[in-house]
């Protein structure tokens, strides 16, 4: 019973990652994300709606994560996306939002890790057009269930999540 209990306490401290090991203080990434909340809203219940063609081009993000600990993450993730209406009116719509994040590692390896990431903030919409133009802001918000990256020093990495960035987002990270 007592080796069994041993066993259990080793598998559990190398599952968990629990060795004092260095981590990377600092991350930078880029991704693009599909099926952004904007793109939602704007590209197909508006145009839905409204009966207009419309085109949306998904959603670009940078990020940036400091690390107090190996597993929290905190930082700030931006986003950039457009929506452009039917060419008659020649109307479109920039969005770009800012959001306070926090992201925690839930599994750290040397070349894999796996996370979930919650991020809430503002969203600023430029709307333009021959008869159109202002500017309105809302709430902006990301909440990946699910994220994976793979690589040393320079990652690639995929999510699963709701919001600003998307439902799957794809990119780069490199961390320093």
């Amino acid at each position: 019973m007592k080796k069994i209990f041993i066993i259990a306490a080793l598998v559990l401290a190398a599952t968990l990652n629990l060795s004092a090991q260095n981590y990377w203080k600092n991350e930078i990434g880029i991704s693009y994300g599909f099926g952004a909340l904007t793109d939602v809203s704007s590209s197909y219940l508006k145009g839905i709606f409204s009966g207009k063609q419309t085109n949306y081009i998904g959603a670009f993000g940078a990020e940036y994560f400091y690390r107090p600990k190996s597993a929290l993450g905190v930082g700030v993730v931006g986003t950039f996306s457009t929506c452009k209406w039917n060419e008659i009116d020649k109307a479109s719509t920039k969005y770009f939002s800012i959001m306070p994040a926090v992201k925690y590692n839930w599994l750290n390896r040397d070349h894999f890790s796996m996370y979930s990431k919650l991020a809430l903030g503002v969203l600023i919409g430029i709307d333009s057009g021959d008869h159109n133009d202002k500017t309105k802001a809302a709430l902006s918000w990301q909440a990946s269930a699910v994220g994976a990256e793979y690589g040393s020093a320079f990652r690639g990495f995929v999510e699963l999540g709701f919001g600003e960035q998307g439902i799957l987002i794809a990119g780069l990270r490199y961390k320093f």
